[in-house]
């Protein structure tokens, strides 16, 4: 995850409310909603956007930091959040469910069901449920109805309760492949002719069905992660669990493989569109905030750097969260010595109830030697944790120009540091245990030289950091290259130097930088690819050790002096990438942001990105970040008063 002026963390894109997919043919939830019927098995064509027709889809639940449905009602309980296979997904701790709730039903099924989920279980030996409609043992058809579970012995059993004096009926197979660590796609499908159960888009099971229907009541409950106490055990999941859907239709094999080959990309693209936009309290004039963002989960932070938060051009940090009614303010955040023009949110990231703030401007080792400061949150209410310093803070080095936060570990950018050089630059990585920050370690380039501005870019996701060095000299004067570095034990290593194959002069590349899992984007805003300064970004992929460019991204719009690629994020097969000096309806550098998916290898422009209100000169794009929305900030707006600056936030 990264976090400055270009560039700040991922993490995860979000629905705000339940809601139906264009040409789905299901209603969002109410009371009272009944099934539509069942839809005949015949492939049809995809629903645009998606990889195979989501018709008959009536509850579907992502995940994406929160309980909120894309189709169908949404859930209850105090299931956690982490990476998904698609994104972000549940993450189910062995004693939590998340369940629907008796106001908002499942519509019922009668003829036909779809099952599917991506799981990744960490827990052999025990019964463990993925998806349920099934309240107890006693004869009554109308309360069981489905149920897909893990066995204790790593097979998956598919178990539906048809209508009839005989006994529930079930499909099992065994599935000990599931248990690897990874996420794999399960599905079942039932109609009143036969059971199928598939894994990882194969189906590995089949047998007939009794041929009767089903006939939930529409009271009983629909459960991720454990079906009811009325067992005497509710056979809670332990692990992830993404993407669950359920379906009034049997899929078919072809569509099941579709889903499932789909993998990170998921089986609908969505395309965000503007929910809200940010802004500083009234009347504090020159701040610029947006000038840097961030966002994780339902919370998003900007960096306004010339506020005058303490006094004159001290800075400020804003942390706004998501609510049922929207976005808003939570808290103002300022460092415990601010002092005049340290610049105090030049930098921003955050992770979850952490932030940091870089300061570059702070004086406290001698003059722009620089700062970064750590903020956690607690019940609401964020306190400063620690003040980061390196251990050989000098006049210049600017620490604190670039920020990045995953987990417990922060890097921080300090492009003036002059080990190898001056302006070689240097970048920072701090850990955290028990509440207290160390420094772990000092990067450098194993080619550093003077003005290479090592660290004017950071960004870091579990064991892998980059940092990016605008100014270095490879194939002419500020062609600029990546540096990726990775952790053994507290042991950082360079893995590589990332240089694209038309590398040029003046090019800036690396001037922004993201990473997530095997992927790294860097923004070149001012290669010539196309004309003078369009810009664009690269996309390098991890096959073991060896990185190796994947894609070049530009704008399908792009026009001179755009500068695409000020800002980059990215995470799993999704990437946004800022070009802040585009001019649009609004007028000159109204600025944009363009994002983009990835189907295999191959990347594609989504949509373009533009705010509703677009003025000239707002540089909207100049920070983008990426997370269960996606922030963009426009310093220069001016709707708090002149370059106040402001942040929009994009979600599908």
């Amino acid at each position: 995850m990264s976090g400055n002026q270009s560039a700040c963390e991922p993490r995860r894109p979000r629905r705000r409310t339940a809601r139906a997919l264009a040409g789905a043919g299901v209603l969002c939830a109410s009371a009272g909603l009944v099934a539509s019927g069942p839809t005949p098995v015949a492939l049809a064509e995809p629903t645009p956007g998606c990889v195979v027709d989501t018709t008959g889809i009536i509850g579907w639940w992502r995940g994406e930091d929160d309980l909120q449905a894309q189709v169908g009602p949404s859930l209850a309980g105090g299931v956690l959040f982490d990476d998904g296979a698609v994104r972000r997904g549940f993450d189910f701790d062995g004693a939590s469910v998340a369940t629907t709730v008796a106001t908002a039903p499942l519509p019922v099924v009668s003829d036909a069901v779809t099952v599917e989920a991506w799981v990744r279980p960490v827990v052999n030996g025990l019964v463990q449920t993925v998806v349920s409609r099934w309240d107890d043992m006693s004869g009554d058809d109308t309360s069981r109805s489905y149920s897909l579970t893990i066995g204790p012995t790593g097979e998956l059993a598919w178990w539906t309760d048809e209508i009839s004096t005989l006994r529930p009926d079930q499909l099992v197979i065994p599935a000990p492949a599931i248990y690897d660590g990874a996420y794999h796609h399960v599905a079942a499908t039932w109609d009143t002719t036969q059971f199928t159960v598939y894994i990882d888009g194969v189906s590995v099971a089949t047998k007939p069905s009794q041929g009767m229907p089903l006939n939930p009541a529409a009271s009983t409950s629909l459960r991720l992660g454990a079906t009811t106490a009325a067992f005497g055990d509710p056979f809670f999941f332990t692990g992830g669990l993404d993407e669950a859907t359920v379906w009034n239709r049997a899929l078919a094999p072809a569509e099941v493989s579709a889903i499932a080959g789909a993998g990170a990309a998921g089986k609908c693209s969505f395309v965000p569109t503007q929910r809200s936009k940010l802004l500083p309290p009234p009347a504090t004039g020159n701040g610029w905030l947006g000038f840097s963002v961030g966002t994780d989960g339902t919370s998003a932070i900007a960096g306004a750097p010339l506020q005058n938060g303490v006094t004159v051009f001290s800075g400020a940090a804003f942390v706004y969260t998501r609510t049922a009614t929207g976005w808003g303010v939570q808290q103002r955040l300022l460092p415990n010595d601010a002092a005049l023009s340290d610049q105090f949110g030049w930098s921003v990231a955050m992770d979850g109830d952490t932030a940091v703030v870089g300061s570059y401007g702070n004086n406290g080792g001698g003059t722009d030697s620089g700062a970064a400061y750590v903020f956690t949150r607690t019940a609401g209410v964020w306190t400063q944790q620690a003040k980061l310093l390196a251990t050989d803070i000098a006049p210049q080095d600017g620490f604190g120009y670039a920020v990045a936060i995953d987990g417990d570990t922060i890097v921080v950018g300090a492009p003036g540091d002059d080990d190898l050089g001056s302006g070689s630059g240097a970048a920072y990585v701090f850990t955290r245990a028990a509440g207290s920050w160390t420094q772990q370690a000092k990067l450098v380039a194993s080619d550093g030289a003077e003005g290479d501005g090592y660290g004017s870019a950071v960004a870091v996701h579990l064991d892998t950091a980059v940092a990016g060095a605008p100014g270095v000299n490879g194939v002419g004067i500020n062609s600029g290259a990546a540096y990726v570095s990775t952790r053994s034990g507290s042991a950082w290593a360079e893995q590589a130097v990332l240089v694209p194959a038309d590398n040029a002069e003046s090019d800036q590349f690396a001037r922004s930088v993201d990473v997530h899992g095997d992927s790294v984007i860097a923004g070149a805003p001012g290669d010539d690819g196309i004309d003078v300064d369009t810009g664009s970004a690269i996309v390098f992929a991890r096959t073991g050790g060896t990185w190796a460019e994947q894609a070049t991204l530009t704008a399908a719009d792009a026009e001179v002096g755009d500068q695409f690629g000020i800002s980059v994020a990215i995470e799993f097969s999704s990437a946004v990438v800022g070009a802040s000096l585009d001019s649009g309806p609004g007028g000159t550098q109204t600025g944009s942001a363009y994002a983009f998916e990835r189907t295999a290898a191959t990347w594609t422009q989504l949509t373009k990105l533009e705010a509703a209100d677009a003025a000239a000169g707002d540089r909207f794009g100049a920070a983008v970040a990426m997370g269960s929305s996606i922030v963009v900030g426009a310093y220069l707006d001016d709707d708090s008063g002149g370059n106040s600056g402001s942040a929009y936030v994009f979600s599908p």
